[in-house]
């Protein structure tokens, strides 16, 4: 692990406002510090810094007034880190040469042929997180080799490199230089082999700079109803702990600022007092836009935080309306629990008799109802903030889910399974 180049300790993210680089640093949000406009470069002491990243989808012009800032940073111990096709003329790199060129064919990934890249010999040690398939979607222009650079990536003819390492420039400096434009396409939600690229480099740029973060692994378990089975269910901790969590049970009364800022995921099971929630309701949505994330096991009469609405019943009759069916699994909650999860002892209905209405961008995972007029029991939406840092809601629409499932091999493991998501979706390892 190489030592942090720049004075700083963090991670700088330069945005132009593109839609593409702003999802992105969302999705990444958890390696990566600080959001700058870079408009509002001048503004900013980059020497802060440990590293700084300026990602594809930039306009050419937009960094050409803040190139001496840029270059002073690289040059004064900082290490830059730049994904620009071609438009990287302001870097005050002796020798550097872009070629524009394009990919044989855009389509060669549907024909089942190779992409005309290859690993550059030594392998650099990048690829031990970043293999070749976590690079090759396209490529759209090349750079030369100056002296003291290292290539990482090139064009199978030789006749350019794609990626490349300048790890000890004068000052102490360092700059990773790619024509590759993964934040684009994973921003667009287009081309995998770009996403598997930032789940893969921005955990290896924070390995590489000594920068450790928070594992996301603290669970707190609201105590909210002195029924034994409610207070603390006594096979949830085992169940949490297994999937690599810390379990905490904190009774309700202690819900506020200093419990909440020991927890990564608050779950509130169904039996709770809403008019002592909605007094912790500021504590709560602080909680969110820092980026903790809620599971809430509720039936709601009176919504206790904004974005929550009334509990609507469906008709038990016919029976099949109360069958929970899964809708959207794309997250994983659901795949191992078997088609019978909802039935507690076999009978459906108590996982979730009815639905609230969710907030506008909730990804709605789970039907009840009629088949011809379904509605959510479970939905889950991020907590919008400006900088995308909002934590995620997972809203079940019933029971509490610490009884569920109560048969098959994956025994009493949704709870699990929903903390697990939420974790993977704070650390990028799932995208919204």
């Amino acid at each position: 692990m190489a030592e942090a180049t720049g004075r700083g300790k963090g991670i700088a993210y330069i945005h132009w406002g593109n839609s593409w680089q702003l999802r992105s640093f969302q999705d990444f949000r958890h390696y990566l510090d600080d959001l700058i406009y870079i408009h509002d470069l001048p503004k900013v002491d980059l020497s802060a810094y440990a590293a700084v990243v300026m990602p594809d989808a930039m306009d050419a012009a937009a960094p050409l007034p803040y190139a001496q800032q840029l270059n002073a940073y690289m040059y004064n111990g900082g290490f830059l880190v730049v994904c620009l096709q071609g438009h990287a003329d302001w870097l005050d790199i002796p020798g550097l040469k872009w070629t524009p060129g394009n990919c044989r064919d855009w389509l060669w990934w549907t024909k089942g042929e190779k992409l005309e890249v290859k690993l550059s010999e030594p392998h650099h040690p990048i690829t031990e997180s970043l293999p070749l398939s976590h690079m090759s979607w396209h490529w759209g222009g090349s750079y030369t080799v100056p002296e003291g650079a290292r290539s990482i990536l090139e064009i199978d003819d030789g006749s350019g490199s794609l990626f490349l390492d300048f790890p000890s420039l004068p000052g102490g400096g360092r700059l990773l230089l790619a024509t590759l434009d993964p934040h684009s396409h994973n921003g667009q939600r287009f081309m995998p082999a770009t996403t598997r690229f930032l789940q893969s480099f921005y955990p290896w740029l924070n390995r590489e700079l000594g920068i450790e973060r928070p594992l996301r692994n603290r669970f707190t378990y609201l105590q909210c109803s002195h029924v034994p089975s409610e207070w603390h269910p006594e096979w949830i901790e085992q169940s949490l702990k297994q999937a690599g969590f810390e379990p905490l049970f904190a009774p309700l009364a202690r819900l506020g600022p200093e419990l909440l800022g020991d927890t990564d995921t608050l779950y509130i099971p169904s039996s709770h007092d809403e008019f002592f929630l909605k007094s912790r309701a500021d504590d709560l949505l602080a909680f969110l836009e820092g980026g903790g994330n809620l599971i809430i096991c509720a039936e709601p009469c009176q919504p206790w935080l904004p974005f929550m609405a009334p509990f609507h019943a469906v008709s038990p009759r016919p029976f099949s309306n109360i069958k929970v069916r899964v809708r959207n699994d794309r997250f994983g909650i659901f795949a191992d629990l078997g088609e019978r999860f909802d039935g507690w002892q076999g009978i459906f209905g108590q996982y979730a008799r009815g639905w609230s209405d969710p907030p506008p961008g909730a990804i709605w995972l789970t039907d009840v109802g009629p088949e011809s007029d379904p509605k959510p029991a479970d939905w889950i939406w991020q907590h919008p903030t400006l900088t995308g840092r909002g934590g995620y809601v997972f809203m079940h629409n019933g029971d509490n889910m610490t009884r569920y499932p109560d048969h098959g091999p994956k025994r009493e493991a949704l709870v699990a399974n929903v903390a697990v998501a939420l974790r993977k979706l704070s650390i990028g390892e799932l995208l919204f």
